[in-house]
């Protein structure tokens, strides 16, 4: 237990005070199911009335229209329309009907179509549902991987970005699915956990300081097996889809204005330091300054930790945490990663203890989550950083073995 002093130590009970405090597993667990049902009756409610983006009420008119449409092209061999926006939006016109919607352009690299290629061989309902339902296993077993019980899934359910990222049918699981895992395993399979982080290079923006963090521990395994992944995943996308594909790529990404919008008088609806700025009427200049200053403390920060004898769960949170805060590209459904962020900080709070006010300042974050727009995603980055300063700093060094089955011991 805590010794009032700010140094933590295990629990002298195996996880049983949780159910003694302010989180307690069946309060979180009853309030995260009736949020999580809440979720189901909106949807299904949407559903009904033939109003949900997603397309699974009939009309296409998601993010998801793109990722299907993509790989739908892929399978014809018809990359050039994949990136050029005219042709792209000719395609989705004869492929799905009129353009009665805002589609999104298509930049992101070649290799999220090693992802979403079979999808394209689906009817869209099909790969909508086969899609929703992989990616979100995937985000789900990270969450059990860092906490292995029932509630912490349920909990996982809840955040807002959660919900988002099912109404559209993107991408926010996969992602922090993907970090989740690699992060969880680093210690027991560096190799597995390296060819995961290598996957992620399909959204690169959520990885800039993953290279810093690996280098700074000196994780040689993870921080190899991760190059050779991003090399090979590149490498293999060439050949299915040939060289032409990056150099289209990299001009889509020259037409996105400097308001990272591909529509130049709009601005995107993004969740980052940028975004932020942006919303409050600061030029594309000034934003781009503080998202690049904001990026350049949180690889600082973040380094710092990995360098320093802490317990993996801390680094963990710490990476989920800075990466969100270091994209300049962030939009809600992204916001996923840091429920893995949270989650690793409960599962070093469990096994070391929580220093006061901890539980405050996470019970804060999780409706913050929930209610996430706008700024709030970087607000609640922010403050979860500041906690993994503070347990590193007042916690001290010595990284004690984590508690097995952290909450085995917690039942009601």
């Amino acid at each position: 237990m805590s010794d009032g002093l700010g140094n933590c130590q295990t629990p002298a009970v195996s996880g049983r005070q949780w159910t003694n405090g302010l989180l307690r597993e069946r309060w979180f667990g009853l309030c995260a199911a009736g949020w999580a049902i809440g979720y189901i009756i909106i949807l299904t409610q949407r559903l009904i009335q033939h109003n949900l983006p997603s397309g699974l009420d009939g009309k296409h008119c998601a993010d998801f229209t793109w990722i299907w449409l993509s790989s739908r092209l892929a399978t014809f061999g018809a990359i050039d329309r994949i990136y050029d926006y005219s042709l792209f939006s000719a395609a989705r016109a004869v492929l799905v009907g009129p353009p009665n919607c805002v589609l999104d352009h298509f930049d992101y690299p070649p290799t999220l179509l090693l992802f979403t290629y079979l999808l394209g061989l689906m009817p869209y309902l099909i790969a909508f549902a086969i899609w929703m339902a992989a990616t979100l296993l995937l985000y789900l077993a990270a969450v059990y991987a860092i906490i292995p019980r029932l509630a912490a899934i349920i909990v996982a359910l809840t955040p807002f970005p959660v919900f988002i990222n099912v109404l559209l049918g993107h991408n926010g699981f996969l992602s922090a699915g993907l970090i989740g895992l690699a992060l969880a395993i680093m210690k027991e399979r560096p190799g597995l956990s390296g060819i995961l982080l290598g996957l992620l290079t399909y959204k690169p923006q959520l990885g800039i300081l993953i290279p810093f963090a690996l280098l700074a521990s000196r994780n040689w395994r993870v921080f190899l097996a991760a190059a050779a992944t991003s090399v090979l995943f590149a490498a293999i996308a060439t050949v299915v889809f040939g060289y032409n594909a990056w150099p289209l790529f990299i001009d889509a990404l020259a037409d996105r204005a400097s308001t990272l919008s591909e529509v130049p008088e709009e601005v995107a609806p993004l969740v980052s330091v940028f975004g932020a700025f942006r919303m409050f009427h600061a030029s594309p200049a000034s934003s781009g300054v503080a998202q690049l200053s904001v990026t350049a403390i949180a690889a600082v920060t973040v380094c710092a930790l990995w360098a320093r004898p802490i317990p993996h769960s801390l680094k963990a949170a710490a990476l989920c945490s800075g990466a969100l805060l270091a994209a300049p590209h962030a939009i809600s459904y992204d916001a996923c990663i840091l429920s893995i962020a949270i989650a690793f900080l409960v599962a070093d709070g469990l096994s070391r203890d929580f220093l006061p006010g901890d539980r405050v300042a996470m019970l804060m974050c999780w409706p913050a989550v929930i209610l996430a727009m706008g700024p709030v995603p970087s607000i609640v980055s922010l403050v979860l950083l500041i906690l993994v300063v503070r347990r590193a700093i007042l916690c001290g060094e010595a990284a004690t073995a984590p508690v097995p089955g952290i909450m085995a011991g917690v039942h009601d």
